[in-house]
């Protein structure tokens, strides 16, 4: 186990440095190249040129390319994400703030897109050909053709909006109802505030990979039933709820736990969505708005920070796969 998590941790290693050197090498390098200069962009348009050379040098974008990026590097060793010069602060105080709203909103929506997978997945495959399966079926099929950036505003009018205007789903309430907030974010302080404004976006984000989800473990969890020992324990007398969570439910996790650090990436780019929609000051909006104002420092930070924690969170899900399932480390 420890030759497997060294290998690991190794590859992560080598991940994070492929990643980084992406990202600050579109951002900064054929920033300079194309002409939009960054420090340019911090100096202003009125800038003389012996003003933008002074800013390029405070900057560090008037070294060679890879002294720029061992210096990123260094300095992202050490927690620093860089300094947003027209902010006038430090990325990582921008970022780790809308990297809380961003985690809140994607850990959320993963153990709400679980908790409907695992209820619709086993009520499919424990009655298969049923109408109860047939119905769920469809209702999956249909989840899985809707996309996030239809299903948010979809939800964010139906379930959000229309209540202050005295309707649900069209049909008049008589008064206005304000159930959920259509945008805006709680501290997490208030935590009763924080899960209204936050249970659309989960909701939203969720149904996809719900539905995705169910599908597979429906699927798996079939095959696993028509196993020699599955019938072994019913010909001992075993209960089907107990071979379904002794038996088969140890043999699907590590699956799921692979399958869930995968989509965990996935989710992030959902997020981006979900956050515009809901109006959620989070990693996505933060990124956005950072490439609309060509704020380079801020942009790589944003996505450098994002990367890692896709690669962080896939490696944990190696690791724990791993120690669920002992054939994964050979």
């Amino acid at each position: 186990m420890i030759r497997f998590v060294f290998r690991r941790l190794l590859i992560m290693l080598v991940q994070i440095l492929i990643i980084t050197f992406i990202a600050y090498l579109l951002f900064f390098v054929i920033a300079s190249l194309t002409g939009a200069n960054p420090a340019q962009r911090v100096a202003g348009k009125a800038a003389t040129p012996a003003e933008i050379r002074q800013v390029a040098h405070v900057m560090g974008t008037d070294r060679p390319w890879y002294e720029q990026y061992g210096r990123f590097l260094w300095h992202l060793a050490q927690g620093n994400l860089g300094y947003s010069f027209q902010r006038r602060q430090p990325v990582a105080d921008i970022v780790f703030p809308a990297a809380g709203v961003t985690a809140s909103l994607v850990i959320g929506a993963a153990i709400v897109w679980l908790l409907i997978a695992t209820v619709v997945g086993v009520a499919s495959a424990m009655w298969p050909r049923s109408v109860i399966d047939r119905t769920l079926t469809l209702i999956v099929m249909v989840a899985i053709a809707a996309p996030v950036f239809w299903v948010a505003p979809m939800l964010a009018y139906l379930l959000a909006y229309q209540p202050t205007q005295g309707k649900l789903f069209g049909m008049s309430l008589g008064h206005s109802v304000t159930v959920f907030p259509i945008q805006g974010y709680s501290s997490i302080t208030h935590v009763g505030e924080w899960a209204r404004h936050l249970a659309l976006p989960w909701f939203a984000l969720a149904i996809g990979f719900a539905a995705l989800y169910a599908r597979f473990i429906r699927a798996y969890i079939l095959e696993q039933l028509g196993e020699d020992y599955v019938r072994t324990a019913r010909a001992k007398g075993v209960r089907e709820q107990r071979i379904l969570v002794r038996h088969i439910g140890p043999i699907v996790a590590p699956a799921i736990i692979t399958l869930l650090a995968l989509d965990i990436g996935a989710a992030l780019g959902g997020a981006l969505f979900v956050e515009q929609v809901f109006g959620l000051p989070g990693l996505g909006y933060v990124g956005l708005s950072s490439i609309q104002n060509l704020d380079y420092a801020l942009t790589v930070g944003t996505i450098t920070f994002a990367a890692l924690v896709a690669v962080a969170a896939n490696t944990v899900a190696d690791l724990g796969q791993a120690a669920l399932d002992p054939r994964v480390r050979v």
